[in-house]
């Protein structure tokens, strides 16, 4: 049995025509994104980023909590089941990305999920919505998405629960970006339900090309979003992941 957690009041469920429509957009944070997506992401929205193994998941994710907090002063929550936060502030120290000192300056928050395995699903999503209450944070990630859901032994109908926790997200105005993993040769996304209930589906994919692995970046689905429908390169370097605009074969 799913329950809603207590924090979530009933007026938080009002119907979407109850609800102000807003078009501000937010920077994605990702260099080379933005001008594929007429501007950045519609504030509030559900991003899934769907990505194979090393596909560079995780450093997207880091990018758009980090350079929100430093850029555009946006506090970010980030919650993570695929590392712990002490081994993930080293390998992002590495790009440049300091999350501990944002951390120590009150701008960003990183929570590791992975002690709470056995807290049960309701305790994990009560925990990641008071931390962004707390911060009053505008950014959230879920890295991953697939492990969140995979490490608890409840038994629930993942539809609903998908719906249910896109509801109470979208009533938080807080822009987020859920990871989830891909196995090579898969045709379907994480548990293969995540994409039709996000607003916005991004997928990095490993390829080989000229004998060489590259990673290719797609928007293949973004509501409310006139954006690029072509494939484009990915390049990570020393400063991190960038999208290169232009159409990769």
């Amino acid at each position: 049995m799913i329950v809603i957690p207590e924090s979530v009041s009933e007026h938080d469920f009002a119907s979407d025509a109850q609800q102000k429509i807003s078009v501000e957009r937010i920077s994605s944070g990702i260099e080379g994104l933005d001008g594929l997506i007429e501007g950045g992401f519609l504030k509030g929205d559900v991003i899934l980023l769907a990505g194979n193994t090393g596909s560079g998941k995780t450093i997207f994710s880091v990018e758009f909590i980090h350079n929100g907090a430093v850029e555009y002063q946006q506090k970010g929550v980030y919650a993570t089941f695929e590392e712990d936060e002490k081994t993930l502030k080293r390998n992002m120290a590495k790009f440049g990305f300091d999350l501990e000192k944002l951390e120590q300056d009150g701008l960003i928050k990183v929570i590791g999920l992975e002690a709470m395995k056995g807290a049960g699903l309701n305790a994990n999503i009560e925990f990641i919505l008071n931390t962004i209450k707390n911060l009053n944070a505008e950014r959230l990630v879920i890295d991953s998405l697939t492990a969140f859901l995979n490490v608890n032994q409840e038994k629930f109908e993942y539809r609903t629960l998908m719906h249910i926790f896109y509801k109470v997200l979208k009533t938080l105005n807080c822009t987020t970006i859920m990871t989830c993993s891909v196995p090579t040769g898969s045709k379907t996304l994480g548990l293969g339900i995540e994409e039709f209930i996000s607003d916005s589906v991004l997928t990095l994919e490993n390829i080989i090309h000229q004998a060489e692995l590259k990673t290719r970046f797609l928007i293949r689905k973004m509501r409310g979003t006139n954006h690029s429908r072509q494939y484009h390169e990915v390049i990570i370097c020393e400063n991190g992941l960038k999208i290169v605009p232009f159409s990769m074969v």
